[in-house]
């Protein structure tokens, strides 16, 4: 029996989660949970599976959340409330499925602890990947990739010699600009970049999908996860998302692995590895007539992809720069002080400003992180 803390687990990631682990009640339970400000979803999960740890926003949500609950689990909030939950001694596996930079300390602290992660929270790996591959090393944690790509190529390169491999390809749905014009995509609104052609998720990974800023932060963790250069990792747009992830081999050829657009399946993948059972999601239906596509990126109409690559090549604390730009840009996007093709532009500038540093530590990478949110502040207040 797996005992899961889920962090974040109001979310789309952490929603599904939970379904994942109420199909499995003789493999999986649930042991601690952390959300945000989602409260009335959060105490109907929190009845239903009854973990014995919680964490909310602030103080005033857990106090709410005391006076609703029919048992006493213990109560936190705040950054140290998910800290407790990842660390909750009664958990052997955590869901990281906290937006943004915030989830950066729980998912080195439970990789350190020991605990096998299953990370959504793909800016964990972003912003300090070494810091997490030294985490799991010195603690003997496991990290398992939740976005549907990287567990497509955990499994596409298991049991594989390193040295048979010549790329991997990841896909991109492209997002609901791929066929439009730059001129369109320069002045495109909130409500059209909120709605994705494929995929149901919340606002900032949406939009992050609409610039292809999404696929470039998973160029990096692909980078982190496998031990890859970024000319060994490339993107190919295929809108119909049923293709995740490709491993290209030296002979030149290729395996594609292949599942329905549903994140349940990678989220069970983590959970009940190396075991692939039946769950909530039905096999892929190949009586259906379909045809894929395929098609490269266009860098001059979505450059935040480019600049990932720039990050990834610059190394050190860039991709958390860029990170973090891109964090600050997006919400001011979302609550409409910034234009989209802005969004880009802010990325680009405070990428460039700021020289990058060594990564070695997390007060190095958190203080790039805080200086390239700063920078990104001040080049939008002059908007």
């Amino acid at each position: 029996m797996r005992r899961i803390a889920v962090l974040g687990s109001t979310g789309s990631i952490g929603t599904a989660a939970l379904e994942v682990v109420a199909a499995h009640p003789d493999r999986l339970s649930v042991t601690a949970l952390a959300a945000g400000r989602n409260r009335e979803l959060f105490l109907a999960q929190c009845e239903r599976f009854q973990p014995r740890c919680v964490s909310v926003s602030d103080e005033g949500d857990a106090r709410w959340l005391r006076s609703q609950l029919s048992y006493a689990p213990e109560f936190h909030f705040g950054p140290e409330g998910l800290q407790a939950c990842a660390l909750y001694p009664g958990a052997d596996t955590v869901v990281a499925a906290v937006v943004g930079a915030a989830g950066l300390q729980s998912t080195e602290s439970a990789l350190r602890a020991g605990r096998r992660v299953c990370v959504a929270n793909k800016e964990s790996l972003v912003v300090g990947g070494a810091l997490m591959k030294a985490a799991m090393e010195a603690g003997g944690g496991e990290l398992l990739p939740v976005d549907s790509e990287h567990a497509a190529l955990h499994q596409l390169l298991q049991g594989r010699e390193r040295g048979s491999l010549r790329e991997v390809r990841i896909t991109a749905s492209g997002g609901p600009f791929r066929e439009w014009p730059l001129d369109r995509i320069r002045a495109a609104t909130r409500e059209e970049a909120l709605n994705h052609p494929t995929w149901k998720m919340g606002p900032k990974i949406t939009i992050d999908s609409a610039t292809l800023m999404n696929k470039g932060l998973e160029v990096i963790e692909a980078s982190v996860l496998f031990g890859l250069t970024a000319d060994q990792i490339a993107v190919t747009v295929h809108p119909q998302s049923q293709v995740h992830a490709m491993a290209g081999f030296q002979d030149g050829t290729y395996q594609l692995q292949v599942c329905a657009n549903d994140m349940k399946l990678p989220i069970q993948y983590t959970l009940l590895y190396p075991d692939q059972l039946p769950g909530p999601v039905a096999p892929y239906d190949w009586t259906q007539a379909r045809a894929w596509s395929f098609e490269a990126p266009d860098l001059e109409r979505f450059p935040c992809l480019g600049l990932a690559y720039e990050a990834l090549r610059a190394g050190g604390t860039a991709p958390a720069i860029l990170n973090a730009a891109n964090e600050i840009a997006v919400a001011a996007f979302l609550e409409g002080r910034l234009g989209f093709w802005d969004i880009q532009a802010c990325n680009a500038e405070v990428l460039a400003r700021l020289p990058a540093g060594p990564a070695t530590t997390l007060e190095a990478v958190l203080a790039a992180d805080r200086n390239a949110r700063d920078n990104a502040s001040s080049w939008i207040a002059l908007k």
